[in-house]
């Protein structure tokens, strides 16, 4: 009975831990697209597409979560 309680906050802890990677997989393109660079005026572009990316991302991981997340077998 314990586990499928504890089953929506350890798929909220993973999902917390995935964007947390993603997002800095994010910023670190971004810091080396502008070491390339890109010109500052494409900032806030970037931010957007970094943005909705990320959203994409999230919706993924939960469609992803909610479909595979092993069950408790108790």
């Amino acid at each position: 009975m314990m586990g499928n309680s504890l089953r929506p906050v350890l798929m909220i802890v993973e999902i917390i831990v995935l964007m947390g990677v993603i997002g800095s997989l994010f910023l670190g393109v971004k810091l080396t697209a502008f070491d390339f660079g890109v010109e500052e005026k494409y900032k806030r572009f970037l931010c957007w597409v970094f943005m909705i990316m990320g959203c994409l991302a999230l919706v993924f991981f939960i469609a992803h979560l909610v479909t595979f997340y092993p069950r408790s077998s108790t």
